[in-house]
């Protein structure tokens, strides 16, 4: 059960900004890692019922998507702030150079609350998922 809310959690989380450049928010899902997320997260949640419907243990499958899903979001946490940041950054130098006008600084890069939620849901997907996979060795 933790597993398919954690899942839901993931795969709602893709679509969700991720990042927020001042009051603009960039949601995941434009992205490729954001479809990646919410793929995984489809998948998972398809393991989670499969797993809650019948005898089958589908929880090696689920810690996979959990460690997937986790490694692509910290990935796009570390460096996905400064790839935007950087972007802005061009984006007001040529809008100064064909407006002619001064440069001012773009707004500050942050994480926005999707990525915060896909990561919780990444988190416990994967701790239910190692946590089977050491009781059952």
């Amino acid at each position: 059960m933790v597993s398919l809310v954690g899942c839901i959690a993931l795969t709602l989380g893709a679509f969700l900004p991720w990042l927020r450049v001042g009051e603009v928010g960039l949601p995941g899902v434009p992205d490729p890692a954001g479809y990646f997320v919410a793929a995984v997260g489809v998948l998972g949640v398809l393991l989670s019922v499969v797993g809650m419907r019948t005898s089958r243990n589908t929880m090696q499958g689920v810690m996979l998507v959990g460690l997937a899903a986790l490694t692509t979001l910290i990935v796009v946490w570390r460096s996905g702030s400064a790839t935007v940041a950087d972007r802005a950054q061009a984006r007001a130098e040529a809008v100064a150079l064909v407006d002619n006008v001064p440069l001012q600084a773009p707004p500050p890069v942050r994480v926005g609350y999707g990525l915060l939620v896909g990561l919780a849901g990444a988190a416990s997907v994967a701790a239910v998922g190692l946590a089977a996979a050491w009781q059952r060795s």
